[in-house]
């Protein structure tokens, strides 16, 4: 399955693979990905698309960061610390392939680069 990992490290946008006969759950995936080890989700638009990010990213004292735009569904931009994974989501909540492509993303993500927070 594919996924769309926003990496504000090196500043890239690009397609990452899950490949569901492997050993390592898909939680255990996530987790690795985005190197954390506590996830949690939101909402990018009305077409159930989420982002997994850090859970504990706004924790830590120094952090990369990007901000989420979309002016449809949230009224000022979202800041993330740490990557970002994007996933779409069936009708049972499931992951699916995103319907938004990096094209559409793109245009929606501004990195910021390494800041502290507190």
């Amino acid at each position: 399955m594919m996924s769309i990992l926003i990496n504000p490290i090196d500043r890239t946008i690009r397609d990452v693979w899950y490949d569901k006969n492997k050993e390592v759950s898909r939680l255990k995936w996530i987790q690795d990905t985005l190197d954390v080890s506590s996830i949690d989700g939101i909402r990018l638009n009305d077409n159930d698309q989420y982002m997994y990010v850090d859970d504990e990213g706004m924790l830590s004292n120094m952090n990369y960061f990007f901000k989420y735009f979309n002016k449809d569904f949230y009224v000022e931009p979202v800041l993330i610390a740490g990557k970002g994974l994007v996933v779409g989501t069936d009708e049972n909540g499931d992951d699916i392939e995103p319907e938004i492509t990096i094209g559409e993303l793109r245009p929606r993500i501004e990195f910021l680069g390494r800041k502290a927070y507190h």
